[in-house]
């Protein structure tokens, strides 16, 4: 059985200001992650700690907590530092120690690891292969790797056989994403299972693209490919602890 890592985006519902999904499906994807013994980690975006305290410790008595920056906009060479620094201060600030980060829209500045060092994380899992108008990294590795002395867990996206790791893609290319192959990480937004009519209003081309499949049919299409894994699936800092990298 090979050991994957699950990894779970906890940000406001599809780029809205309201977080229906942490009461209406975090619930749920808890106890669906207790009946199959999946440990995750939560990318968190820290800001929702002022108002979902309870929820988010909830979270962690059994599950990573890590950060999604502190209000998740693209980072850029002006915000970069304050959303890094800003999200750690915050999570020290409830008492929730964190180790990780990855980047809202998987969008880094030059000087990413270095900021993630001076602030005192561990490790980071915000490089993707391939998005069009937001980021190209082709020939960075397909599994961890080390990069300015901190470990790094790429996120396989938009470019075959990686177009797999993401719930998103599941949904959108459903019923062919049923033949893509499994990678040793897995992502998913809990605003993806929320129903259509749940869902913010947002007329954008991306966001009519993640609408699709949504609800129960992503929860279908979701503990399908889960069952048809074969896999023990684990949290980063696990993951990265097993494999000597932390």
């Amino acid at each position: 059985m090979k050991t994957r890592i699950m990894t779970v985006d906890l940000e406001n519902d599809l780029q809205s200001q309201q977080c229906v999904s942490i009461h209406k499906i975090v619930p749920k994807l808890l106890n669906y992650f207790d009946d199959n013994k999946i440990k995750a980690t939560f990318f968190t975006v820290s800001n929702l700690l002022e108002k979902y305290e309870s929820e988010i410790k909830e979270i962690a008595k059994k599950h990573e907590i890590a950060s999604h920056s502190y209000t998740h906009p693209w980072l850029n060479k002006n915000n970069a530092e304050f959303e890094i620094k800003t999200s750690k201060e915050k999570f020290e600030e409830f008492n929730i120690n964190i180790k990780g980060f990855r980047a809202p829209g998987m969008i880094i500045t030059k000087d990413h690891f270095k900021l993630l060092k001076k602030h005192n994380y561990s490790y980071d899992s915000s490089i993707g292969k391939f998005f069009p108008g937001r980021y190209q990294n082709l020939s960075s590795p397909q599994k961890p790797f080390i990069k300015e002395n901190l470990p790094e867990l790429p996120i396989p996206t938009t470019i075959y056989p990686f177009i797999n790791s993401g719930l998103s893609y599941l949904k959108l290319f459903h019923p062919v994403s049923k033949l893509f192959p499994k990678k040793y990480m897995f992502y998913l937004h809990p605003w993806e299972f929320l129903e259509k009519k749940d869902l913010p209003k947002n007329n954008s081309m991306i966001s009519n693209f993640l609408r699709r499949n949504s609800g129960k049919k992503a929860w279908n299409i979701f503990e399908k490919h889960i069952n048809k894994s074969n896999s023990k699936w684990t949290s980063c800092q696990d993951y990265l602890n097993k494999n000597k990298l932390l």
